[in-house]
């Protein structure tokens, strides 16, 4: 590897930790979700002691995408400019991450440094943002995991 693709220690961000009564928001920046299948996640989060507001094209449906890249792109970085907003979930995985890495605006989201969870096609977005940004992504739940 080349010294130039390295993020060396002193560039790492660190999310500020989650508190209940924090806002978390949740994105659909892949694949579809439908609200009956985020219903479980979104009562355990809630339940958790945390408000969750939804980013206005979660549901969004157009065959195997959550709706068309732009606005898929908008959700993410509306969530990372909103400062009520401490952590944003990823609803699922599925393809279409890849299609928006060379237009999320990293310089936006090491401004605004949040957690972002999520698992799948969102590796790709966790990846891209490390590399970006040195921000510290989490791969874990998504918003349709089995919360049983």
């Amino acid at each position: 590897q080349s010294k130039d693709t390295l993020i060396e220690a002193k560039h790492v961000i660190k999310p500020p930790r989650l508190r209940q009564g924090d806002r978390i928001g949740i994105i659909s920046p892949a694949g579809p979700v439908s609200e009956s299948d985020l219903q479980p996640g979104l009562r355990m989060l809630t339940s958790s002691g945390f408000n969750v507001c939804l980013a206005p094209h979660v549901y969004n449906n157009m065959g195997y995408l959550a709706g068309r890249d732009e606005v898929r792109l908008k959700d993410l970085h509306d969530m990372f400019l909103d400062p009520s907003i401490k952590a944003i979930f990823c609803a699922r995985g599925g393809y279409g991450s890849l299609r928006l890495l060379d237009k999320i605006h990293y310089d936006l989201i090491k401004d605004n440094p949040k957690i972002i969870v999520g698992y799948s096609d969102i590796t790709a977005i966790h990846t891209a943002i490390f590399k970006e940004t040195g921000l510290v992504t989490y791969h874990g739940p998504v918003g349709i995991s089995d919360v049983n």
